[in-house]
């Protein structure tokens, strides 16, 4: 496993295209202890105190481009997978489209990036977990792994199994295609069926979450009986 552990940066994702820009497509991964200027999807600020998870992973692909967006479902059980090996009495769980959450309160978050260098496609996939500290005062509530096990553990050994989860995921995706993975990201979802709320730029709607499509979209039930089918957005537990 190629591993580049920086003490302060101003974002793994950062370093991670720098390095595609340069044609070093990996399989590599980049760890910081502190992030300055991380972000999450849609261009939040990702706040990186010291002691949490932060890294990007990023490796090159042969699926077609309209396939890219599915290596966020491999992260995303990468994520509950090595959370779980690390804490297996925690109540984990998955929210579309992939972030951990850990009785029902945010834990981890992901950002993916695609782009093509010199006619290779590439992936990074950039990762935080809370676990020792997490945000206060949002719009969603959040935890961290210390504050419900009561341990501390270590970026270092998260980084080990996310690593062992992430090929394997990825493996299966390259393999043997989607399907393998949304019935493992069904199994591990986050109230579904359930209620739930979906903010779009230009819209916002409510209705009950039913099922994943196999181009990895939420199918949302509205009270008409209407599916709408979510590719792009955020969505909370109603």
């Amino acid at each position: 496993m190629r591993h580049i552990r920086l003490d302060i940066t101003e974002s793994t994702n950062r370093d991670a295209r720098e390095l595609a820009s340069e044609a070093d497509f990996g399989p590599i991964w980049i760890t910081a202890t502190q992030q300055l200027g991380g972000r999450g999807r849609n261009g939040r600020e990702w706040i990186s105190p010291a002691g949490n998870f932060y890294g990007s992973y990023l490796f090159p692909t042969e699926l077609s481009k309209a396939r890219l967006g599915q290596y966020s479902f491999v992260a995303a059980l990468a994520v509950f997978d090595a959370l779980s090996e690390l804490y297996p009495a925690g109540g984990f769980s998955l929210k579309w489209p992939n972030d951990t959450l850990l009785d029902g309160a945010k834990i981890s978050g992901l950002l993916l990036e695609t782009g093509t260098t010199h006619h290779q496609a590439w992936v990074i996939v950039g990762i935080g977990i809370n676990l020792v500290t997490h945000p206060e005062n949002l719009s969603y509530a959040a935890t961290d792994l210390m504050s419900v096990s009561g341990e501390t553990v270590r970026p270092e050994l998260v980084l080990t199994q996310l690593n062992r989860f992430f090929e394997k995921w990825a493996v299966t995706l390259e393999q043997s295609g989607f399907s393998l993975l949304r019935d493992a990201w069904l199994n591990r979802a986050h109230k579904i069926p359930g209620p739930v709320r979906v903010n779009l730029p230009d819209d916002t709607f409510e209705g009950e979450a039913i099922d994943l499509g196999q181009d990895g979209a939420l199918h949302v039930r509205l009270a008409s009986g209407t599916i709408r089918k979510v590719h792009a957005g955020d969505v909370f537990p109603g």
